[in-house]
């Protein structure tokens, strides 16, 4: 019961926020991610992470910014 719940009101929300919205939320947390990957696998932030989480991030960055540009250039 409470699956359907959440499952309607994703979907109304999805359905009220155009996908060029949604394109760009993607596309700004993918470059702040890839920003934060990169300073920790380079050594320069202040955040207490290993060059293996930077590693991690900034892959997950790459695939948020990947997604969709490649779904606009389609």
């Amino acid at each position: 019961m409470l699956d359907d719940i959440i499952d309607v009101l994703i979907g109304e929300v999805a359905k009220l926020v155009p996908d060029i919205v949604w394109g760009a939320v993607f596309l700004v947390t993918g470059l702040l991610t890839t920003m934060i990957g990169v300073t920790m696998v380079l050594g320069m932030t202040t955040l207490n992470g290993s060059p293996r989480l930077g590693g991690v991030l900034t892959a997950v960055g790459v695939l948020l910014i990947a997604g969709p540009l490649v779904a606009w250039y389609r």
